[in-house]
């Protein structure tokens, strides 16, 4: 576990020299690219990491002998295990792959935005990176597909928002839910009608392929924790409603979703902790980057709790890592090996 400790604050240092020295767009270019590196080096070739790494393989060994049966709508990841099976790679070549994919675009997503990329993927890191990222190989691509389209949501590009989450969820259906968003924006009056039409049918569906999710239960301990990381960033959210609430209709409301997510997923966890837990992890990320966002551009004076919301949320993620770390039945699941070193 000493392999995640360092990574956090590795990128947490690297995120405070980032910001304080005067770099070249360049030269930041240049350091990104070789963190991006020297991270997939690392965790690209893990072995054996993770709660699910027998079912991925379960998964693998299914869709190479029925490559071209319909076994799931989630053709993404579905080729991702054929390709990497006919070029000899196993499914090694699809860890790779998909760490691939969670880096790039959870670098890709701060950046676009002007957030300090290291920061940002610090934050997020005990989540999206080590319990998410190193576990939930297919979600885990969505997942971070889904942070660099709120990127241009945000922006009020939506088409390519919607491009990029139905390519998501050719790798891990749950987060065509997220397509609502797209109605974001809408005026009150206007959203049932899509909703009900659109958004009903896609919940129908997603539910109909993680209906196990009812089946199986987690600790609830580990769900609270990855639960409570939304109600620090509410509070920090709530601190500077005047602010907030000058924002644009598309950055309010997805601040509106931020504080309310946290509490009805909290009430979710009472139906089945899993599938809580599942979808807590697409609204981290989105947190982090929203408070980040404002923090960055916002104009703050030094009292402003805002101000601290870096290390505040930073401080939140890696005490509920170091509580999950010490209190998890499942550990021992995530002590990190490698095809080079354990």
């Amino acid at each position: 576990m000493t392999l995640y400790y360092v990574t956090f604050f590795f990128l947490f240092i690297n995120g405070f020299f980032y910001e304080r020295l005067q770099l070249t767009k360049d030269a930041k270019i240049l350091v990104v690219m070789c963190v991006f590196i020297l991270l997939q080096v690392i965790y690209g070739f893990r072995y054996e990491v993770g709660v699910d790494w027998f079912s991925y393989i379960r998964v693998f060994e299914r869709d190479v002998a029925n490559a071209f049966v319909f076994t799931t709508p989630e053709f993404g990841y579905k080729y991702l295990n054929v390709l990497s099976h006919t070029l000899g790679f196993g499914i090694q070549g699809v860890i790779f792959c998909s760490t691939l994919f969670l880096l790039a675009f959870s670098l890709a997503a701060p950046i676009r935005l002007g957030v300090n990329p290291f920061y940002f993927l610090a934050l997020i890191a005990p989540y999206h990176l080590v319990v998410s990222g190193v576990n939930l190989t297919s979600q885990a691509i969505a997942i971070s597909i889904f942070i660099f389209a709120t990127t241009y949501l945000v922006q009020g590009r939506k088409g390519i928002y919607s491009l990029l989450i139905i390519f998501a969820a050719l790798f891990h259906l749950s987060v065509i839910l997220l397509l609502s968003f797209l109605f974001i924006d809408f005026k009150k009056r206007f959203i049932i009608p899509p909703v009900v039409i659109i958004f009903v049918p896609l919940m129908a569906a997603a539910f109909h392929f993680y209906g196990y999710y009812f089946e199986s239960g987690m600790e609830n301990a580990g769900v609270i924790l990855r639960i409570g990381f939304l109600f620090p960033v509410a509070f920090l959210i709530l601190a500077h409603k005047k602010k907030w609430l000058k924002l644009d209709k598309i950055r309010f409301r997805l601040c509106l979703v931020t504080v309310l997510i946290g509490p009805m997923l909290l009430a979710a966890s009472l139906l089945s902790s899993t599938l809580a837990d599942r979808f807590s992890y697409y609204f981290i990320p989105l947190a982090a980057l929203l408070v980040m966002e404002q923090v960055t551009h916002a104009k703050r004076r030094p009292y402003d709790l805002m101000t601290y919301a870096s290390p505040i949320m930073f401080v939140t993620s890696i005490t509920a890592f170091v509580v999950w770390h010490i209190g998890s039945s499942y550990i021992d699941h995530y002590e990190f090996k490698s095809l080079f070193f354990s």
